[in-house]
């Protein structure tokens, strides 16, 4: 028993260290009567690594580096979904770090695409 708390503990405290983006923007998305509608969108990603993160944005995320910085998505929320994102822009500096990225996820479970415009602060 002792030996997993001490494993989640010292899983939980490595993400304390790792990188976190912080992510706000909208979704634009079918809203099923054919009419095109936008909801906010938040999340959270922690940097596992160089190449992988997982997070939260609207239900769990899973991202893996693709080519040319963009970032291959798999998404388990109400339907599994797969997308890509690119960070077109990203500020210069130090401490809190800005981007702008842009993200389209394709539903495995009745084909929507939702295209999802984000502001991200990071550490």
């Amino acid at each position: 028993m002792k030996l997993s708390k001490l494993a989640i503990i010292a899983t939980l405290a490595s993400f304390m260290f790792a990188g976190v983006n912080l992510t706000w923007g909208n979704e634009y998305a079918d809203d099923g009567a054919d009419n095109m509608a936008a909801t906010s969108s938040f999340g959270v990603h922690f940097d596992v690594n160089d190449n992988t993160t997982i997070g939260w944005e609207g239900g769990l995320m899973v991202g893996l580096a693709g080519p040319a910085g963009s970032t291959f998505r798999l998404g388990y929320t109400a339907t599994p979904t797969l997308g890509m994102s690119y960070t077109w822009w990203e500020g210069a500096g130090t401490g809190w770090g800005t981007n702008l990225s842009t993200a389209v996820d394709y539903a495995l479970v009745g084909g929507d695409f939702d295209i999802t415009v984000n502001l991200g602060l990071g550490f």
